[in-house]
């Protein structure tokens, strides 16, 4: 990130990478936030829908992933971070002809809901 900094200061600027970085030099990690585990999706580099399809693939994984107990946060770094740094997308076993197409973190959330907020009654009419 540091050498992104230096080479494009105002996309870094603009993505928040400085602040992530001094947080970083702080003691504090802002890539992962703790999670134990990232889950990153990949396919070929050509398919046009691949951003779409996994971007509702990993909706749906968010949606499920409270009935197990786990909490999730979408990896916008971490995803970047696959794309642009080799030596990860090979760590992370990335077929050379694919591309990731997001990431999201998943763990044991250190918060929980107790109950959901009052709302008001919906108003449908069915047609």
């Amino acid at each position: 990130m540091r050498s992104i900094i230096i080479k494009y200061p105002q996309q870094a600027e603009e993505r928040g990478l400085p602040r992530v970085v001094e947080a970083w030099d702080g003691g504090q990690e802002r890539i992962c936030r703790g999670a134990p585990h990232v889950i990153v999706v990949h396919g070929d580099k050509d398919y046009v829908l691949g951003a779409e399809d996994s971007a509702t693939a990993l909706s749906y994984l968010e949606l499920y992933a409270p009935t197990l107990g786990l909490g999730t946060c979408w990896g916008g770094y971490f995803f970047s971070a696959v794309n642009a740094y080799p030596p990860l997308f090979e760590a992370l076993g990335i077929p050379a002809d694919h591309k990731a197409f997001g990431a999201v973190m998943v763990g044991y959330p250190k918060l929980r809901y107790q109950r959901l907020p009052l709302r008001k009654q919906p108003r449908i009419t069915w047609t």
